[in-house]
C-alpha cells in the first residue's frame, strides 16, 4: 500500500493551516480598524 495520498494530504492540510495563521491576524485588524472607526464617527455625531 503506498502511502503518498496520506503524505499529500498531510501537507494540504498543513499548508492551509500556515496560510491560516497567516492571514487570520490581518483579517482580525481590519475587522477592528472598521470598528474602531465605527464607533469613532458615532460618538463624533452625539457631540
Amino acid at each position: 500500500m503506498s502511502h503518498t495520498p496520506f503524505i499529500w494530504a498531510s501537507y494540504l492540510i498543513s499548508g492551509a493551516v500556515l496560510i491560516w495563521v497567516a492571514v487570520a491576524p490581518v483579517l482580525r485588524q481590519k475587522k477592528l480598524v472598521r470598528q474602531l472607526k465605527t464607533r469613532q464617527a458615532r460618538a463624533g455625531d452625539t457631540k
